[in-house]
C-alpha cells in the first residue's frame, strides 16, 4: 500500500492519517535492483525469507518472523501461486510469466496453462497467440522492475494486502457480491462496498484477528474507506455529462476569450457536485442555507463545541488486554455518536437552555482525528440570554471549589484548561487560575465529562464569522493550483490532493454517519444575481 504517511506532530495517541491519494501495487516475482520484499517472499525458503524480513525490520524477533511465515504457508493460498510461478520459471527460465487476478473462478482458461490449484490467481504463460482474456477485472505484470497498480474492486486485494489479518486468504469485496435472502429487495441485490466493510468491522461476540490488530486497525480502516470514497468518486467522474454546470455570466466569458483566440475552454474539466457530503459545493450550500435560517429566526445564541474524550468509561470498559483507546476507532466513534444524540436531546428536548427555535451542527475532526462537534444554537424570545445574570445560570468560566466539588474540579482542570502556552510556561508546569479557564457549563460537564465550551453569542457582528468557521470543509494542505492555458481543472483530483484522512473520521464515515444537521428543511429558489443563472450543457 502506499500514501503520503502524515501523522500529527507532537507526542500525543499514535494516529494513522494519509493526506491525499493512497495506491496499491503487486511487485515482479524477480527484482534486481531492489531488497526482495511483499509477495517475492514466498518464494524463497522460511529462513531465507526471515533473513530477507530481518533486513528491513531489524526491531523485530527473528523467531517471531519464523512463526508467521511457517503459519502462512501452511495454510494462505497466495503463497502456492507464488511457488507455482516460481516453479515455471525455474523449469523454463525463457517463459514469460504474467500474472492474473481472477474476478471469479470460472474464468475460461482453456486457450492458457492451466493453474495446478483452485484458487484466485492464475499463473499464464503467454505464447504468441495474444494476451489474455480481456474485459475482466485483471492485473498483469511481466517479469523485470516495473510495479503494476491492483485494482480496488478486485477481491484479491484484502488478503493480498494484509496476510496477517487475512491469514487464509479470506476474499474481499467484489462487484457480483449479493445481499442474503433476508436483506435483499427488489431494488437492490447486490452489496455495496460500503455495506461490505461496515459488516466486516461490526463488533461481534467471537474473537475478530481485525479489532486486536492495533496500529495496523487504524491502517485497514483508513484504507477501507479511501477505496469506497474511491467507487463514488470514480461514479461521478466517468457520469460527467449529467453534472456540467457553468454559470452564464462564465459561460460569456469563457466564449468571448475563445474567439479572441486565447485557446480556453468552457466548463470545468472534471467538477464534484455537492451531493457528495463533504465537497466544496456540499459545505457551500450547507453555509447558505444556515443563513436562510438566520434570516428567519435570527442570530444564535450559543455556541457549543463538543470534542471526544477518548478516556470516557464507557469507551475503557470495551478495550480487552493491552487495547488502548487509539487501537480502537470504532467504538471511539460509535460511543461520541451516542453521547452527542444525548447532549443534544438535554439541550433540544429538554430545553437545558431554553425553548430551541432553531440549531445546526457540523462534525469535524481534530489533528489526531478525535471527533467534535459545533452547535450553534437559536432561543426562542422568552429564553433570550441578555443580562449578566443569565449567562451566569448557564455559563461559568472559573475553576470549580475542589473542596465542595472535587469531581466537576477534576473535570474542568483536566478537560476546560486552555494554557498557558510558549513563553508564559518554559518550564512546563505552572499554578491554575481563572484565566486559563474556557467557558462551560457545569452541568454538562459533569454529565458527559468531556470538552464541552459553551460561549454566548452576544453581538450580530460574529453571525457570518460562526457560521463560516463552522462550515470550513475538511482539513487540507495549504496549495495553490494554477493552469494557464486553461479556465478548468479536475476538482475531484484537487480535493482527493488537498484532504487528510485519519482512522476515526474513516470510522465514522464508514458507520455513514452525517457529517452535519439542521433543525429545519431549506428549499433552495431560483433565484440569482443577473447573469448567473445555472446553464447546464454537453461538451462540444
Amino acid at each position: 500500500m502506499g500514501a503520503q504517511i502524515k501523522p500529527p506532530p507532537g507526542t500525543g495517541p499514535y494516529c494513522y492519517r494519509i493526506h491525499g491519494q493512497i495506491y496499491h501495487v503487486v511487485s515482479p516475482l524477480h527484482s534486481d535492483h531492489n531488497k526482495p520484499g511483499y509477495g517475492q517472499l514466498y518464494i524463497f525458503d522460511t529462513s531465507k525469507a526471515t533473513e530477507k524480513r530481518m533486513e528491513r525490520n531489524e526491531g523485530c524477533l527473528p523467531s517471531v518472523m519464523d512463526r508467521l511465515d511457517s503459519m502462512l504457508r501452511a495454510i494462505n493460498p497466495f503463497i502456492d501461486c507464488y511457488l507455482q510461478m516460481h516453479r515455471i520459471i525455474e523449469e523454463n527460465p525463457a517463459t514469460n510469466i504474467r500474472m492474473v487476478f481472477m474476478e471469479n473462478g470460472d474464468l475460461d482458461l482453456r486457450r492458457f496453462i492451466q493453474p495446478t490449484s483452485k484458487t484466485e490467481i492464475a499463473a499464464i504463460c503467454v505464447g504468441d497467440s495474444g494476451e489474455p482474456p480481456a474485459n475482466r477485472d485483471i492485473c498483469i505484470y511481466p517479469m523485470g522492475n516495473s510495479f503494476k497498480n491492483i485494482s480496488p474492486l478486485n477481491q484479491c486485494y484484502d488478503p493480498m494486502v494484509y496476510p496477517l489479518l487475512f491469514p487464509r486468504g479470506e476474499l474481499g469485496w467484489n462487484i457480483n457480491m449479493k445481499h442474503s435472502e433476508e436483506g435483499r429487495s427488489s431494488k437492490y441485490t447486490r452489496v455495496t462496498k460500503l455495506q461490505f466493510y461496515a459488516y466486516r468491522l461490526a463488533m461481534r461476540s467471537d474473537f475478530s484477528i481485525l479489532h486486536h490488530s492495533g496500529k495496523l486497525f487504524q491502517k485497514y480502516i483508513v484504507d477501507a474507506y479511501v477505496k469506497t470514497e474511491g467507487s463514488r468518486l470514480n461514479y461521478l467522474r466517468n457520469n460527467q455529462k449529467t453534472l456540467r454546470i457553468e454559470h452564464y455570466k462564465g459561460l460569456l466569458d469563457a466564449l468571448n476569450s475563445r474567439a479572441l483566440n486565447q485557446g480556453v475552454h468552457t466548463g470545468k474539466l472534471i467538477i464534484l457536485p455537492s451531493t457528495f457530503q463533504g465537497s466544496p459545493r456540499h459545505v457551500h450550500q450547507n453555509y447558505q442555507d444556515a443563513m436562510a435560517m438566520v434570516r428567519k429566526f435570527g442570530r444564535p445564541d450559543l455556541f457549543v463545541t463538543f470534542t471526544c474524550n477518548p478516556t470516557l468509561v464507557d469507551i475503557l470498559n470495551v478495550l480487552e488486554g493491552p487495547q488502548r483507546p487509539e487501537d480502537r476507532p470504532d467504538i471511539i466513534v460509535r460511543v461520541f455518536k451516542m453521547k452527542l444524540t444525548e447532549l443534544l436531546d438535554d439541550i433540544i428536548k429538554r430545553n437545558l437552555f431554553g425553548r430551541v427555535i432553531s440549531y445546526i451542527y457540523v462534525i469535524e475532526f481534530l489533528e489526531r482525528g478525535l471527533p467534535h462537534a459545533h452547535i450553534l444554537l437559536t432561543l426562542d424570545t422568552y429564553s433570550k440570554i441578555r443580562t449578566k445574570d443569565d449567562i451566569d445560570k448557564y455559563v461559568s468560566a472559573e475553576l470549580p471549589d475542589p473542596i465542595s466539588d472535587p469531581k466537576l474540579f477534576h473535570i474542568i482542570t483536566r478537560c476546560m484548561i486552555h494554557g498557558p502556552c510558549g513563553t508564559l510556561n518554559p518550564n512546563g508546569r505552572h499554578d491554575l487560575d481563572n484565566r486559563w479557564v474556557i467557558p462551560y457549563n457545569p452541568w454538562l460537564s459533569k454529565k458527559f465529562n468531556a470538552h464541552i465550551n459553551v460561549e454566548i453569542c452576544a453581538s450580530i457582528k460574529s453571525v457570518k464569522y460562526l457560521y463560516k468557521y463552522v462550515y470550513n470543509g475538511h482539513d487540507a494542505a495549504s496549495m495553490r493550483f494554477e493552469n494557464e492555458k486553461t479556465l478548468y481543472y479536475d476538482e475531484i483530483l484537487s480535493f482527493l490532493d488537498g484532504r487528510y484522512v485519519s482512522a476515526l473520521e474513516a470510522m465514522w464515515r464508514l458507520n455513514e454517519f452525517n457529517l452535519s444537521e439542521k433543525s429545519h428543511t431549506v428549499v433552495r429558489l431560483a433565484v440569482h444575481l443577473p447573469d448567473q443563472q445555472a446553464i447546464v450543457y454537453q461538451d462540444g
